[in-house]
């Protein structure tokens, strides 16, 4: 599905859905992504929705792509990358009013989570004049475990000379932390949330473009 049904929450009350989603699922992880036009995002996703396909089957995870691109941008790259039909996702959702991405950063969830405009991200290229209203949001994620803790955060390093696109957090690693402190959740034990920018990085241009897009 390119949308969480008919629920709209992530724009009109971002507070709520964040808190609904993560309380009401055991394993949550959303993955904040440019555009449907980026190729390090459709290479990422990809690999990401594998490994927790391949890999993590049986720990239930709720697993959520969000674009400020907006919910038509969202619905073409599930069609053309095909995140919820074989690479793992629960849903792809759009929303230009940035509502979600705000709400991380004023509530210090993803206090350094990166608006840019187009410009800014030297894309103007790669998309239509009228897109991205209120900023391009760069790469982000968090992930909850155990109804709603913390276990994962990670915003992007947005500099020259790719403004945010390479450089992702590897998912052999990312869930090796994350299940790690999932397990000590439910184990009663607390836990502090690891930053994907300590861990390995995949993603790298040299990576990306060796891959036939």
């Amino acid at each position: 599905m390119s949308c969480v049904g008919d629920d709209n929450r992530f724009v009109t009350d971002p507070e709520k859905w964040l808190h609904d989603i993560s309380e009401q699922n055991d394993f949550v992880g959303i993955v904040i992504f440019r555009g449907s036009w980026c190729k390090f995002d459709k290479h990422y996703l990809q690999k990401l929705g594998d490994y927790s396909k391949d890999k993590m089957p049986t720990e239930k995870l709720k697993l959520i792509a969000w674009t400020s691109e907006g919910a038509a941008a969202a619905k073409k790259a599930d069609d053309e990358w095909n995140l919820t039909k074989n690479h793992g996702f629960d849903a792809v959702i759009g929303d230009e009013t940035n509502a979600l991405a705000k709400y991380l950063i004023d509530d210090c969830l993803l206090e350094k989570l990166v608006i840019s405009t187009p410009e800014e991200a030297h894309v103007e290229s790669l998309i239509t004049p009228d897109t991205y209203p209120n900023g391009l949001v760069q790469p982000g994620m968090i992930w909850y475990a155990h109804h709603g803790t913390v276990v994962l955060q990670w915003e992007a390093t947005v500099e020259a000379p790719h403004y945010g696109g390479p450089n992702r957090p590897h998912p052999e690693e990312l869930f090796d932390q994350v299940i790690k402190r999932k397990h000590a959740l439910d184990k009663g034990e607390a836990v502090i949330p690891v930053h994907g920018n300590t861990l390995k990085q995949c993603a790298s241009p040299w990576e990306v473009n060796c891959v036939i897009m």
